[in-house]
């Protein structure tokens, strides 16, 4: 898994770090919009930077929520295929243990 998606001692995404890192950088970006918004005058430029900090935390807060999502797709997904695996395994089993008395005889 990548290095945004953190995962519990299963194996499973853990929506914990990546959420507090988010939290973290859209608290920066808060911030640092705020700070220079404060030692502005203009409302024109004010604006802009009001927006294009909203907007980048949307995209942050999307973005995390995007890795995540395709984090537990790709936990699903081997989980299925680790199921698939097990039963193709058992019925492979089955299947010897069927032929032997068979061929004893």
């Amino acid at each position: 898994m990548s290095r945004w998606v953190a995962t519990d001692e299963k194996g499973r995404p853990d929506w914990r770090r990546p959420a507090l890192r988010v939290g973290l950088e859209i608290s920066l970006i808060a911030l640092v919009a705020a700070y220079v918004a404060v030692h502005l005058s203009s409302p024109l430029v004010v604006a802009p930077i009001v927006v294009g900090a909203v907007v980048g935390s949307a995209a942050l807060l999307f973005r995390a929520l995007d890795r995540q999502a395709y984090a537990w797709v790709r936990y699903a997904s081997n989980r299925a295929q680790e199921s698939q695996r097990q039963k193709r395994w058992e019925r492979e089993k089955r299947r010897r243990r069927q032929q032997r008395p068979e061929t004893d005889e």
